[in-house]
């Protein structure tokens, strides 16, 4: 459950601009001496069960590479071991906010179904993370489905390695820092509009719509320019210097969160920069 809250707080801020014409959500690297393709796949993380789909297209690519990279393995039982860690309630947090703002925000919270004592029992991280899943929802929120789990599972089962692009420990100094007492109030007084844009956003993935589903995300109701900066900006230019090591001498499968595909500063902006050939899989 706690791994499903983190990748749900990623989905919610991740996404970037860019790229309507071409319409995909797998990306073929190439050329610039490789040799042999390698291939970047943009997730929502997770979906409800009815709308979950890899699809074969991916699996081909999947099955044809050595490695499958994700932002971080979560199949790792010391990530798994950090994430319990990182998910233990932050005592000081609710001492931020007045005894009035408590109140405000507990009223909203009990008209749908939750209460700000969550606060009492996991991270403000977790609890933002709560927020984007119940936007999804789904009949049954513990059965959403990770694209990264399912993933994982299939890699494993086929004898591929797997591989990260970062530590879960910086996930966490990174959410932890944009999850302000601010922020956290602007999510419990817009948690009614979740479900509205989470159900265009899954539509728009579905179809492979990554020009709308940019579009939904960049609107700046959801992400500051700080935010955008710090989520999407600045590991996209950390991980342009780690996939080249990566993909030189074998073929990955590197899934990330949508959001990092398109985009100036996008993955697939960036690898063009340094000399690959990065064309859409449709």
């Amino acid at each position: 459950m706690k791994k499903q809250l983190i990748l749900q707080l990623l989905f919610f801020f991740v996404v970037s601009s860019g790229f309507a014409q071409e319409n995909s959500m797998l990306w073929k690297i190439a050329g610039n001496g490789l040799k042999q393709d390698s291939y970047l796949f943009g997730t929502v993380h997770m979906l409800c069960p009815d709308d979950f789909e890899i699809k074969q297209k991916c699996l081909d690519a999947l099955d044809k590479s050595q490695k499958v990279v994700f932002e971080v393995d979560l199949s790792n039982p010391d990530n798994a071991q950090k994430l319990q860690a990182y998910s233990a309630p932050d005592t000081a947090f609710i001492k931020t906010f007045s005894d009035r703002e408590v109140q405000k925000m507990d009223s909203v919270l009990t008209a749908e179904h939750l209460s700000i004592k969550l606060l009492d029992y996991v991270s403000p991280v977790a609890v933002v993370s709560l927020f984007t899943m119940k936007g999804f929802n789904c009949a049954d929120p513990t059965k959403m489905k990770s694209y990264e789990m399912e993933l994982s599972a299939i890699a494993t089962a086929r004898g591929k390695a797997i591989g990260e692009l970062e530590t879960i420990d910086l996930q966490f100094a990174l959410l932890k820092d944009i999850i302000t007492p601010k922020l956290f109030m602007e999510s419990v007084y817009q948690l009614n509009k979740y479900p509205a844009l989470t159900a265009k956003m899954v539509a728009a993935y579905k179809t492979e719509n990554l020009g709308e589903l940019t579009a939904l995300i960049q609107d700046p109701t959801w992400m500051t320019d700080e935010q955008k900066e710090k989520l999407l900006n600045e590991r996209n230019e950390n991980w342009t210097a780690i996939i080249p090591k990566m993909i030189k001498d074998q073929s990955c499968f590197i899934a990330v969160g949508a959001g990092h595909l398109a985009g100036d500063k996008g993955l697939i902006t960036l690898l063009r920069k340094n000399g690959y050939t990065v064309t859409a899989v449709q």
